[in-house]
């Protein structure tokens, strides 16, 4: 694949994965139901790609991650959830973000 097109494919995963953190406010998604998600619209990543994209999003102001650990149950998950910057990217109220379709 192309470079561009590499990008492309890129900016386009971004904006989705940003669509399911709005799908899934105020409560955030870990990120195993984003793969999932992504999945059935045929974007089959690894789970490290897959933080890689979140990770690029966090660092862009756009989601928020949050690790959640309940010593007792036995529970740690990573929860992401769409930040105000996020949602106005997404309205159309914020400036154009390199890097996100």
């Amino acid at each position: 694949m192309s470079r561009a097109l590499d990008t492309a494919e890129h900016e386009e995963l971004r904006l989705e994965i940003l669509e399911l953190c709005r799908e899934a406010q105020p409560y955030g998604a870990n990120p195993n139901v984003l793969r999932a998600a992504l999945r059935k619209s045929g974007n089959d990543l690894s789970e490290r790609e897959l933080i890689t994209q979140i990770n690029y999003l966090e660092d862009k102001g756009l989601v928020e991650t949050q690790e959640v650990i309940n010593r007792r149950l036995a529970i740690n998950r990573l929860i992401v959830r769409l930040t105000a910057a996020g949602t106005d990217y997404l309205e159309g109220n914020g400036p154009d973000i390199a890097g996100v379709g």
